[in-house]
């Protein structure tokens, strides 16, 4: 089986369709995101849905958590990410994972 590991999104949608086509071309069979799906780029939402359609294991980064309990960062941006991403995206960074167990080549695997 093939993986491919992609982190630290960003909202960062051009990069991220880059970053797709390439792995298209490598015959991956599954896609983990370890997570950082929101906040810098412009483009949060679409970002985060691209990867809740198309990944197989989405976990929570320290921004996805920042984002959805309103930590660290100053009122206006969390407000602009907040309304960007809407009350259901909120819920879902919230649901996420922190981590992320698993067998591979017969060794024990930890995601973090």
């Amino acid at each position: 089986m093939r993986i491919a590991l992609i982190a630290d999104l960003h909202g960062n949608l051009p990069a991220l369709k880059a970053v797709a086509a390439h792995i298209q071309t490598q015959h991956i069979d599954k896609i983990f995101c370890l997570g950082d799906l929101v906040g810098k780029g412009p483009r949060s939402p679409e970002t985060l849905d691209w990867a809740r359609a198309h990944c197989d294991v989405v976990m929570q980064g320290n921004w996805d958590e920042c984002i959805w309990a309103g930590k660290y960062l100053d009122d206006d941006t969390l407000t602009w990410y907040r309304n960007q991403l809407g009350a259901e995206r909120l819920a879902y960074l919230r649901s996420l994972p922190l981590e992320h167990r698993m067998m591979f080549a017969g060794r024990r695997v930890r995601l973090l």
